[in-house]
């Protein structure tokens, strides 16, 4: 029995396809604060351009979140955290090993962009009867959220907010219920509202209530080659300078 021409045809362009095969695709799987979002794609394309043989796969989400889905076994060569807790719990469960701490940033009050609540501050939060209701980050899930309530602890306010708080599951969560006024005020990350014409930023806490605010990396025991170069060029200037970019600050 013989094999019409038509068939042979496909056959061999099939085998010619198989035979001249590309590159098989390398994936490195990077979990990273939601928080860093913009900063890390553009830093995953410039790996991507210089590695066409590598995918750069992200994970973006609240800290203490992405922290757990790895303990239970989502795929991570490399993970962003904007606090040191999470990394932390990580590295002790020998799931991770330190690599270095990419940024900084700062936290800020902000509010609905409307005229109605002007004159607001960190010192009137509390006591202004405008305010009926403050987003934060969930914590201890969303550092944003844990950093807030350091601040607002240190101000010793933080009992009498209680009341007003309500819990995004994330810092952008957050930053959109302010700006569609289903919350009156928040608490984010600067680099998070500096873009936003939709919010008001009121500013930093005082000196004496700024939580210091870092964002390690760490990197899977087993990460291959490809991971641990994308994790030297997010440890890199090339990074430090795409970060300072959008607000952030130096490690």
């Amino acid at each position: 029995m013989t094999l019409s021409r038509a068939a042979a045809a496909i056959i061999a362009g099939s085998v010619a396809c198989h035979s001249g095969a590309s590159p098989k695709i390398r994936v490195v799987h990077v979990s990273a604060a939601v928080s860093l979002k913009e900063p890390i794609e553009a830093l995953a394309q410039i790996y991507e351009a210089a590695h066409p043989e590598t995918q750069i796969r992200l994970s973006l989400g609240a800290s203490g979140d992405l922290a757990t889905q790895i303990e239970r076994g989502a795929p991570a060569d490399l993970f962003a955290s904007a606090a040191q807790a999470p990394a932390t719990r990580l590295i002790e469960a020998r799931l991770a090993q330190p690599s270095c701490t990419i940024a900084s940033n700062r936290l800020v009050l902000i509010r609905r962009a409307d005229a109605s609540l002007s004159g607001l501050s960190w010192a009137t939060l509390a006591s202004d009867p405008r305010v009926k209701r403050i987003a934060l980050g969930l914590s201890p899930s969303v550092p944003a959220g844990a950093y807030a309530e350091q601040a607002l602890s240190a101000l010793g306010v933080l009992g009498a907010v209680a009341p007003k708080l309500v819990r995004g599951a994330n810092v952008r969560q957050v930053l959109d219920w302010v700006a569609r006024g289903e919350a009156d005020a928040g608490v984010v990350y600067a680099t998070d509202a500096v873009a936003r014409a939709d919010v008001v930023v009121v500013g930093e806490p005082p000196e004496h209530a700024r939580p210091r605010i870092t964002y390690p990396l760490v990197v899977a025991p087993a990460a291959g080659p490809e991971a641990r170069e994308f994790a030297a060029l997010l440890c890199s200037n090339t990074a430090r300078d795409a970060l300072a970019a959008r607000g952030f600050g130096p490690p």
